[in-house]
């Protein structure tokens, strides 16, 4: 989902501490040490050094040694590049403040572009031939990313562990209770009518047995995919924003990304169905040819890796049904303008007129 802004942080950083940690991580990035705040973060505070280094400020401290962390060191140890550089973490007292990372200047997050491409599709201005690449490029970036989560490293000597096969069905259930007390509007009339169905999906879930399991990206949409004009990364390892801090770093199996990811794609969609009123049957196909596109790419990836058991594809579908029940369970409790996208989503998944 897109990122909630805000204005001046209470808790900033000192004027100067900033640079004074971009320094001592990545010296050779830092040069005059001036600073720009970035205040699209909610949950912690991140300040551009030089536009070139950005250090992101933990509210509060975290206990170090940090998992998230440790994803980053583990990505940067197994020589995954398609990520900004990792150059560290300022611990102070057993505690994380702060780490800093390369700041990855004039790009754009894929509500920005691939919302760009999808309108420009749909009006004529590119080919249906160019998002499909784009989508595709995405699928590969983010099976090169797995294929590094389950490469061992001194970090994590032994990435890729086993889970129970049901092990998400239980937050699914209680994302659909929530869903149905918390949300309002369209949204609630939506997923009442869908509610059945919705229900259905969640209560055919696997059962009996594990699957593989892994440390994860953990909160995996577009919007985490940065793009330039000669490079694409994917960024923010922090993890899912609605789990508590031990179960937004354990393991899990590597399709909760995947549907992350396919369903933040179709939100792109949806945002420029709202942009682009008339273009919203065409927007529709170039919806699903993209989602397709993105899944075959990552397919493609992980078979040329022979890692092709990470996936685990009786788990996509429900995961991806519990994606939009993270949405509005999240739209309404902390972004209520977003309602629109996974209700407009989950219409057309399971109906809901």
């Amino acid at each position: 989902m897109p990122s909630t802004t805000s204005g001046p942080e209470a808790g900033a950083p000192p004027p100067g501490a900033s640079a004074a940690v971009a320094r001592r991580l990545a010296p050779e990035s830092v040069s005059s040490g001036t600073e720009r705040a970035i205040t699209v973060d909610q949950t912690n505070i991140s300040v551009v050094v030089d536009e070139t280094v950005i250090v992101k400020w933990f509210r509060p401290p975290v206990p170090h040694p940090h998992p998230a962390i440790d994803v980053l060191e583990h990505l940067r140890a197994v020589g995954f590049t398609d990520m900004p550089a990792f150059y560290g973490a300022a611990v102070d007292d057993d505690t994380v403040t702060a780490i800093a990372s390369e700041f990855v200047g004039a790009a754009l997050d894929g509500w920005d572009w691939l919302v760009d491409e999808l309108m420009a599709t749909a009006s004529g201005a590119r080919s249906a031939a160019e998002l499909e690449r784009s989508a595709a490029a995405v699928g590969t970036l983010i099976s090169r990313l797995h294929v590094a989560l389950a490469t061992p490293s001194p970090t994590v000597p032994a990435p890729v562990g086993l889970v129970a096969v049901d092990a998400e069905a239980a937050r699914a259930r209680d994302l659909l209770d929530a869903a149905l007390e918390c949300v309002d509007g369209e949204a609630a009339t939506v997923l009442q009518r869908c509610a059945t169905a919705v229900r259905t999906v969640i209560d055919s879930w696997p059962s009996g047995g594990d699957t593989l399991a892994m440390r994860l990206h953990g909160d995996l949409h577009v919007g985490q995919v940065l793009r330039t004009a000669d490079r694409m990364v994917v960024t923010d390892f922090d993890g899912n924003p609605l789990l508590d801090a031990d179960r937004r770093h354990a393991p899990r199996p590597p399709a909760v990304d995947v549907a992350g990811l396919l369903q933040s794609i179709d939100h792109a969609g949806r945002v420029a169905q709202r942009r682009s009123p008339q273009h919203v049957d065409l927007l529709d196909i170039l919806i699903a040819e993209s989602v397709a596109a993105a899944l075959a790419a990552y397919r493609h990836g992980l078979a040329s890796a022979r890692l092709e058991q990470l996936l685990d594809d009786r788990l996509l579908w429900p995961l991806r049904v519990t994606q939009e029940l993270h949405e509005l369970v999240y739209a309404s409790r902390h972004l209520p303008r977003w309602a629109y996208a996974p209700t407009a989503t989950l219409r057309s998944m399971f109906g809901g007129e």
